[in-house]
């Protein structure tokens, strides 16, 4: 179980999921990839006072809507109240233009400690990779 979070292992973490999911996609991903961040609202959850001002300033539809981000300000969006950060992240490629590969992110809205994380067995938490299911 992880105790801490920082900046440098929210990165390192969001790495090795990219990483993961390179592996599986025969795609190189990692710092050069663009991102779109995707909030998910939880039915049934609450958010407390920090999550609701985080969703109102930043992590709304027309903040995010059709924006393509870089690997560091996806890091600071998201790690932007270390130590807590979202309680989990799905990670999937979205589409590839050109040379350039598009992830998608889509985070619960519940910033959290370490501890409470969900994906721990990933080894990467929150992250956890999706991969595409074959038809």
């Amino acid at each position: 179980m992880i105790k801490y979070m920082d900046n440098a292992t929210f990165k390192e973490h969001l790495l090795q999921a990219l990483n993961k999911l390179s592996n599986f996609q025969n795609v190189r991903l990692g710092e050069n990839c663009k991102f779109t961040v995707v909030p998910i609202i939880e039915h049934g959850k609450f958010l407390n006072s920090t999550d609701e001002y985080l969703q109102r300033g930043m992590l709304n539809e027309k903040n995010l809507n059709g924006r393509e981000l870089d690997f560091e300000t996806v890091v600071n969006m998201l790690a932007c109240r270390i130590p807590l950060c979202p309680i989990w992240i799905n990670v999937s490629l979205k589409e590839i233009k050109g040379e350039v590969a598009v992830i998608e992110l889509q985070t619960s809205l519940r910033f959290r400690k370490p501890s409470l994380l969900q994906n721990q067995d990933t080894g990467h938490p929150p992250f956890k990779v999706i991969f595409p299911t074959l038809s």
